[in-house]
């Protein structure tokens, strides 16, 4: 399916990689949405980009009539969200309120939504289905849930197709070095491994979490973006990876690839571990492989080539 896809965050963190990863495929043409104008970036050099503020619907303006589909990635962090949670609102759930209807008012076919896991409850320990029930208590996450409840009532109407995707982990280099998240646990191993040859950890890693490599998201939004209408169902999906990890079976991976990159042995430290029961999780995804998306879950390429990216940077 061609499409003209406006990404809104695509400059960031992930919607660098989707963007990337859409524009090679050579069927879609991209379009980059930030709150300042930008030129194309050289990873997205025949992108077309527009300046749009999600507080400023006069802004939605600069949309191209051409756009048949759009990706939601824009809204604030965990922290942000924290520290001022009306800002939150205004941004992530209002913001993403008005963007929807402005698709929807200029006859755009498709809405996509990254959403979090987080709305199913912190931490998440268990199991979760997208028939799980939401408990969202974090500003972070109510304002995504907010958001989720808009598009889902929009595609409930027939007004578009709204799909809503409920993210675990991702992880992987982004596509420009300044857009890095250095908070995740990925990211921040990575970058002790290559600066510092050691790595330490904050917890005792016995968490699990459920990762997911950039690529596979990117893929996966090809995939939303293609999915015939019949099988879209209710428009909402878990994406994540197919299992489960601890965060000390990740930082192990890391290490071995790190240690095999510099030939060096990198000693990993963590807290010593308060008890031996590891908080297990089990986040379902089935739901969208049954509509034909598979996973590649490369996850030693991912983390090689964030490697290769820290190194290079400071290389330079």
């Amino acid at each position: 399916m061609s499409a003209t896809v406006l990404l809104v965050g695509g400059f960031g963190n992930l919607g660098g990689r989707i963007a990337a990863h859409l524009g090679s495929l050579g069927d879609h043409h991209i379009v980059l949405a930030s709150r300042r104008k930008q030129d194309a970036p050289d990873w997205a050099k025949s992108a077309q980009t527009i300046q749009l503020d999600l507080t400023d619907p006069g802004s939605f303006s600069n949309i191209p009539k051409s756009v048949n589909c759009i990706i939601q990635l824009a809204g604030t962090n965990d922290v942000d969200s924290a520290q001022n949670p009306e800002l939150a609102h205004r941004v992530t759930a209002e913001g993403t309120a008005a963007l929807l209807n402005n698709a929807v008012n200029n006859g755009i076919e498709r809405f996509i939504y990254f959403s979090t896991a987080h709305v199913y409850g912190a931490p998440l320990t268990g199991h979760f289905t997208e028939e799980t029930p939401t408990n969202a208590t974090h500003p972070y996450a109510t304002t995504h849930l907010e958001a989720e409840s808009a598009v889902g009532a929009a595609h409930d109407r027939g007004d578009i197709v709204g799909i809503r995707v409920r993210l675990s982990n991702g992880f992987g280099r982004p596509m420009a070095y300044e857009t890095a998240d250095w908070r995740t646990l990925t990211s921040d191993l990575c970058r002790q491994a290559v600066l510092e040859k050691r790595m330490e950890m904050r917890t005792d890693g016995l968490q699990e979490r459920n990762f997911i490599t950039k690529t596979d998201i990117a893929r996966a939004v090809q995939h939303l973006i293609a999915l015939p209408t019949t099988d879209v169902s209710n428009g909402l999906f878990n994406l994540g990876g197919s299992q489960s990890r601890t965060l000390l079976a990740m930082a192990n991976i890391i290490q071995e690839r790190a240690q095999k990159r510099f030939g060096v042995e990198i000693p990993l430290h963590r807290p010593e571990p308060t008890t031996t029961q590891i908080q297990h999780l089990n986040f379902d995804i089935h739901k969208l492989l049954h509509t034909g998306f598979s996973l590649t879950e490369d996850v030693l390429s991912e983390i090689d080539e964030f490697l290769d990216m820290i190194e290079l940077h400071h290389q330079s």
